[in-house]
């Protein structure tokens, strides 16, 4: 009986392509929108893909979406309208526009500091008075920057700034995606591996594809002549049922109704584990097989880590963590690993004579050296 309804599909099919066979109603497609790779009726609504506007799909394939300003950029940064953050010169306050512009206090801010009688710019470097330590700016990646001043993070797209006493601030955006070993910026679009479908790199690092049925004509050489000359669209969704028909249930060579994967078998739309303990799979027809491809770990110093774990840096100071992207990201502070005195250098932690025959110094973690200041009876004479 299935076979028989093929038969009858194909005949219809070959009808319409000599023109002796037209169905009761108009050959015209039903109006819709294409938005972003997605179909949408006529008066439908969806999301304009920026988090924020809104879209109506019009008569005439026409898409119409509002245009409200939802966010603010500011040093790399972007801010929800009405959300308040500081400003660059860590003093200030800063709040995003309705209108998509910042607007910040203007307060006097302090841009000196007084020492030992002595005034200095903020971030200018001087010595502190004992002989030994200075007072820093910031340092970031073997490079020394002054207070206020921004430069690039290292990772051709975030921006950092020298903040006071030494802390540097980088903005944490997502900038990249990672799909099939390729990388593509926030915004690119590309074709999606099954040479059909599109895909896009979203502001989150996680890739979007379309996913509409893609028809291989090449396995169908007799309707692949007839499609060439046929009118109207309808003519699609019958060669789409005759390959769903011919492909799962004829009975014949190409009916597969099961997947194989790592050795085992599943049924057809089952669903099973990818074998990496994050990704899922789906059994198809024709025994293929669809497997999401999260970015599901990061590498770092040889070791694995699941996307959202946090772990120590390398330096045993800063704080890292595996990224949605597959990317680590690590905090940059300016971590002290030795100190220095009277001409020798101590690791953070190491206790040490303070040079008088009595006391004992150690070496903090911020390069400054801490000593007992006990008192110390001379030592004996002996005439």
């Amino acid at each position: 009986m299935e076979g028989k309804l093929l038969l009858v599909l194909l005949f219809v099919a070959s009808a319409a392509a000599s023109g002796k066979y037209r169905p009761g109603y108009p050959s015209y497609p039903r109006p819709v929108c294409t938005y972003g790779g997605e179909t949408y009726n006529v008066g439908e609504k969806f999301p304009a893909g920026d988090d924020c506007n809104t879209c109506t799909c019009r008569s005439g394939g026409q898409v119409s979406c509002t245009k409200k300003s939802c966010f603010c950029v500011y040093n790399g940064q972007k801010y929800k309208v009405g959300q308040k953050f500081p400003a660059d010169d860590g003093c200030n306050q800063c709040t995003c526009g309705s209108n998509g512009n910042v607007a910040c206090t203007k307060k006097a801010c302090i841009t000196f500091c007084e020492h030992n009688g002595q005034k200095y710019k903020v971030g200018q470097k001087f010595p502190k008075g004992d002989g030994c330590n200075t007072c820093r700016l910031c340092t970031y990646e073997g490079k020394t920057y002054n207070v206020g001043q921004k430069f690039p993070a290292g990772d051709d797209c975030n921006t950092c700034t020298c903040k006071s006493r030494g802390r540097v601030s980088c903005s944490k955006k997502t900038c990249f995606c990672d799909y099939n070993g390729q990388k593509y910026k926030v915004g690119q679009k590309f074709p999606a591996g099954d040479g059909c479908n599109q895909c896009s790199c979203k502001s989150n690092g996680r890739v979007s594809c379309t996913e509409k049925a893609c028809i291989k004509l090449h396995r169908f050489p007799t309707v692949l002549k007839l499609s060439a000359k046929m009118e109207g669209k309808y003519l699609l969704v019958l060669l789409f049922v005759a390959s769903v028909a011919a492909t799962g249930k004829s009975g014949g060579k190409s009916s597969r109704r099961e997947c194989r994967y790592n050795g085992q078998t599943y049924k057809l739309w089952q669903k099973f584990p990818a074998g990496d303990d994050c990704n899922t799979c789906t059994c198809k027809f024709r025994g293929r097989v669809s497997c999401t491809k999260k970015t599901c770990f990061c590498d770092y110093n040889g070791q694995k880590y699941k996307v959202g774990q946090k772990f120590p840096a390398d330096d045993g100071c800063n704080q890292c963590s595996c990224g949605s992207n597959g990317r680590v990201w690590c905090s940059k502070k300016t971590c002290e690993t030795s100190c220095e005195y009277n001409g020798q250098k101590y690791k953070v932690g190491q206790k040490f004579p303070k040079g008088d025959g009595c006391n004992t110094c150690s070496c903090k973690s911020n390069g400054s050296v801490s000593c007992s200041d006990k008192y110390c009876p001379p030592p004996p004479r002996y005439n």
